[in-house]
């Protein structure tokens, strides 16, 4: 059913574009890309973008960061690196999307050298990183076992004016959990104070988790205690914009 389903989109499109009366414009040619992208139809996604560069229909920047999400989520870092050297080429500005997704995309499959040089690359382009840069760091950084640098992203934090929420400081306490850096991943609840950003469902549970498996009962209860005081988060996230 899903197969026909992918079927019948790919008809439509190019109905549309074989047709006068509902012309296709770059709008559309984004919509279809993230359409099949997020599904994961690599091959469905780029016939896609053929037919509409055929038609005469430009990509733009969005179009990019799509085609970059996707790739990235598929593992094929090869053809990200080519869409990365397209837009280069042929001067289409990197926005905090672009650099956002290819910085997660590389931090995601280990290459910390590549990460960091793009993180390096959008300070010097003077593109403020945020939350969601941050997160991506914190993360790769945790699963290659670094602790010291996710100490390095702090610093850069306390010398910056990005402003910071607390989705990053969850991240900051998996990433701590995940490492077993107990001591650390207390401080994060100091730095929240100072900072005036507030725990939340997610902060707390994750320390629970965390001390729980240690066998820090006293720790546990208090942290239980104050997660009574706090509401559940929504079933669904905020996708990202494009």
């Amino acid at each position: 059913m899903v197969i026909k389903r992918f079927s019948e989109m790919e008809s439509t499109l190019l109905e549309m574009l074989a047709g006068q009366d509902c012309e296709p414009d770059v709008w559309t040619m984004n919509s279809t890309l993230r359409a099949f992208g997020n599904l994961g139809q690599i091959e469905i996604m780029e016939r896609c973008y053929d037919k509409f560069q055929t038609s005469g229909i430009q990509p733009n920047v969005r179009t990019f960061n799509i085609l970059l999400d996707s790739y990235g989520k598929a593992h094929d870092y090869t053809k990200m690196s080519a869409v990365m050297e397209y837009m280069q080429k042929y001067h289409f500005s990197w926005t905090i999307v672009t650099y956002n997704i290819v910085i997660d995309a590389f931090g995601k499959t280990g290459d910390l050298k590549q990460m960091e040089y793009l993180f390096r690359l959008m300070r010097s382009e003077r593109i403020k990183p945020s939350c969601v840069t941050l997160c991506s760091l914190v993360r790769a950084y945790a699963h290659a076992g670094k602790p010291e640098k996710i100490g390095g992203v702090l610093r850069f934090v306390d010398n910056s004016d990005v402003t910071l929420d607390t989705v990053f400081f969850n991240c900051l306490v998996d990433a701590y959990m995940r490492l077993d850096c107990l001591d650390e991943m207390k401080e994060v609840l100091e730095i929240m104070e100072h900072k005036g950003c507030k725990p939340d469902f997610i902060t707390y549970r994750t320390m629970i988790k965390a001390y729980s498996s240690k066998g820090m009962h006293s720790h546990v209860k208090e942290l239980k205690e104050l997660l009574a005081t706090v509401k559940r988060p929504p079933l669904e996230r905020n996708k990202p914009d494009f």
